[in-house]
């Protein structure tokens, strides 16, 4: 049996002794925290039947016109659109995803604090809306990452919406790294700079 080290044990045990079952966040915290829970819980929940909706219809039969009824948009689409229509969904579920792991983790390790609020509430739609447009610049041949014949296969595209969606941050710092490197960054000029000593570079 391998032996466990005294790093692994603290992951484990998140810093506690034995016995110690007090809670470390006041009341008032706990109600924020459930909070930032039902929300990521009721996003998840949302999309999951979403997607389970549009798999039943785009998966049954090959259609080019879909009928599946949506709340306030209509009840026959293009299966391209109930496609992209997925892939939004599926990285919104990842970005719910990853939410939920870093509330329990930053919970449990003592880690929470209540201006995370933002960034919480905010990971579920910004992935949905990075991964869709990333997906829209593969499609296009734009970023040629992948075969943009993928997203005509479903699960592919559920596959790569949740894939992208959950690691959001890591695209969005990449596609910054990307247009840097295309476009350039905005350099102060040498009088410029000299006029601002404390301030070498602006980035857009």
């Amino acid at each position: 049996m391998q032996s466990i080290d005294n790093r692994d044990v603290s992951d484990l045990t998140d810093g506690r002794k034995a016995g110690d079952l007090a809670s470390r966040y006041p009341i008032s915290a706990w109600v924020q925290i459930v909070i930032e829970f039902a929300y990521l819980v009721l996003v998840l929940s949302f999309c999951a039947c979403m997607l389970i909706r549009l798999g039943i219809v785009v998966t049954a039969s090959p259609c080019n016109v879909c009928a599946v009824a949506l709340p306030y948009l209509g009840d026959s689409f293009s299966r391209t659109f109930l496609i992209w229509l997925s892939i939004a969904l599926a990285a919104t579920s990842g970005g719910a995803c990853f939410g939920l792991k870093w509330l329990y983790h930053s919970v449990g390790k003592a880690q929470w604090n209540r201006d995370r609020i933002l960034w919480r509430i905010t990971v579920p739609p910004v992935s949905g809306v990075s991964a869709t447009f990333f997906a829209f610049m593969i499609a296009s041949g734009l970023v040629p990452f992948l075969d943009h014949n993928s997203f005509n296969k479903f699960y592919a595209a559920l596959g790569y919406g949740f894939l992208v969606g959950y690691f959001s941050d890591n695209v969005l710092a990449a596609l910054k790294r990307f247009a840097e490197h295309t476009f350039g960054t905005v350099d102060l000029t040498p009088s410029e700079s000299s006029s601002k000593p404390h301030s070498a570079k602006h980035s857009l």
